[in-house]
């Protein structure tokens, strides 16, 4: 694993940080004086930010502001072709985390960035005026991309911590509330407002948002939406197609159209 990029041409619009990364292998917490885009152009990753976890398809790519300390696990074999963004451009996405789908345009422009350094001299041009044009074009792209409303708040409350990371590891092999509640030594009303103050959502609606993290994560492996509802424990395909039509605006099948 390539150690991590200490960002001295702040000059730079955008510095790439290619590498890669074996089947769970953790790269531990840190952070970056600038926003980064985190993006794994082959593989899968999970990220923890304080507050949240993130499953990261090919796909998508996660944004994380400056400052903000995260650590990731490789859920593949994975290649990294990410960012690191100029902190007053950055300003302009806001001071939260969230998924974006990356393009293929983008997708292809982090890629040309990240491989400008092995470049021969005989054969750019102008690596400066090349490196720039990329850095502007990949900033625009960012800039314009399509925000996923996806992510899956972390409790800090180590009972409901255990709770949560139980469902995460086997989203089809949920327990109702009262289950739940009775393994941890609580009522279910008491555990309906736990998860409300620690996470900001319903138990129900934190299912959905892991379903869904985990749902783009096997649309990007191919696998189908009755495998996927399956997976997840749905009665029949077509009520995890409502759900996830309800959070995203399509159903999975558009999703996937939407990535070719």
């Amino acid at each position: 694993m390539h150690s991590l990029l200490i960002e001295t041409e702040m000059s730079e619009l955008v510095i790439g940080l290619s590498s890669e990364h074996s089947y769970r292998e953790i790269t531990p917490p840190h952070h970056h004086s600038r926003a980064q885009f985190l993006y794994a152009s082959s593989g899968m990753i999970q990220v923890y930010t304080p507050n949240h976890v993130w499953i990261v398809p090919p796909m998508c790519a996660l944004w994380i502001p400056a400052g903000i300390e995260h650590s990731v696990i490789s859920l593949s074999h994975v290649k990294m072709n990410t960012a690191l963004v100029d902190t007053a451009a950055a300003d302009l996405m806001g001071q939260n985390c969230f998924i974006i789908r990356v393009s293929k345009l983008l997708h292809e422009l982090l890629i040309r960035l990240n491989a400008l350094e092995s470049m021969p001299p005989s054969e750019v041009l102008s690596a400066d005026e090349l490196s720039r044009s990329l850095q502007i074009l990949i900033f625009d792209e960012i800039h314009k991309a399509n925000l996923l409303p996806i992510q899956i708040p972390w409790p800090q409350d180590k009972r409901l911590l255990q709770i949560c990371k139980t469902m995460l590891d086997t989203p089809d092999q949920l327990k109702d509330l009262s289950t739940w509640a009775d393994d941890i030594g609580t009522s279910a009303r008491t555990l309906m407002r736990m998860f409300q103050k620690e996470t900001g959502l319903s138990y129900r609606a934190w299912i959905q948002q892991m379903h869904i993290a985990h749902a783009l994560s096997k649309i990007s492996i191919g696998e189908s939406v009755a495998q996927i509802s399956r997976t997840l424990g749905y009665s029949n395909p077509s009520a995890f197609s409502a759900m996830f039509k309800r959070h995203l605006g399509q159903t999975p099948q558009q999703f996937r159209q939407g990535a070719k």
